[in-house]
């Protein structure tokens, strides 16, 4: 019992500042996808065109991947520690899912900067050397120092978006989150594969802000019992009790076949069942 309470100590003391670090990620990543969707863009998918547009934005996608690095190593922390508080209470939940998130999003956020800046220089390399045509632009891209960024780079994606998930399940199965931020999280890490422009910030943006909210007790239906419990307590579907139209039903029939009998013992018309039922509609 000490332990459990030591545990809910310590999660009342450091949930503030995780909490900047949810809002820090929300930041970078909604932000980094905006600078991505801003500036001049390539208008066909060209190689010279692509390089002659890269060099053009070359501030723009320097600065967006910058950001994009924060946002990510603080999603990455975020999810490591999330995963830990949850293990906490549920010590079945598995070591390697927090690592395979946080694992994944530090490697998409190293191996993106590193993809931009060699990006940036052979675009630059491009425009100011050579005749600018076609041929150039398919060595620049066939080159082998494209291949292993950018395998590195797709590998990261996808252990951050299987975790991320993971962990938002897992999360959510002790209860330490509602379904609607648990469900924005299982989204927004399908979007780090399934990509959707407008989308993947909207969603991404909301999950991490909204988990800011939660951890800085500011949630609006209040924190979910696990919190204070310190134990797993999992969310489930609210009960349905009785029946009560079957329960008006069934008492309305014993009325009526009580009438009835009264009624037949006494030779009068015994009475509509649906009479009472035809008042209330013209009530209505």
């Amino acid at each position: 019992m000490a332990i459990v309470s030591d545990q809910v100590q310590y999660e009342s003391r450091t949930r503030s500042r995780w909490a900047v670090v949810a809002f820090v990620a929300a930041i970078g990543l909604v932000l980094s996808q905006l600078l991505e969707l801003s500036g001049p863009q390539p208008p066909v998918s060209e190689a010279t065109v692509t390089l002659i547009t890269e060099n053009a934005r070359a501030t723009i996608d320097l600065i967006g991947s910058a950001v994009d690095m924060i946002g990510l190593l603080a999603m990455s922390a975020l999810v490591y520690w999330l995963h830990r508080i949850s293990q906490a209470r549920e010590p079945t939940l598995r070591t390697a899912t927090r690592w395979t998130a946080s694992g994944g999003a530090a490697i998409a956020a190293v191996m993106a900067m590193v993809y931009t800046v060699l990006f940036t220089i052979k675009a630059h390399q491009f425009v100011t050397t050579g005749n600018q045509g076609y041929p150039e632009a398919a060595h620049l891209f066939s080159s082998s120092i494209w291949f292993l960024p950018q395998l590195v780079l797709e590998l990261g994606d996808l252990l951050m978006a299987v975790g991320v998930v993971l962990v938002v399940l897992s999360v959510m199965r002790v209860g330490l989150i509602p379904r609607t931020i648990g469900y924005a999280g299982v989204v927004a890490g399908a979007l780090f594969i399934i990509g959707v422009p407008l989308l993947t910030p909207i969603v991404q943006g909301f999950w991490l802000a909204s988990t800011a909210v939660l951890l800085y007790r500011r949630w609006p239906s209040g924190d979910p019992p696990a919190w204070e419990s310190g134990t797993a307590m999992p969310w489930t579907p609210l009960q349905r009790g009785p029946d009560q139209r079957g329960t008006k039903a069934q008492r309305r029939r014993r009325v009526s076949d009580s009438e009835v009998f009264a009624a037949v013992e006494s030779h009068e018309t015994p009475p509509n069942p649906r009479a009472g039922r035809a008042k209330r509609k013209r009530r209505k």
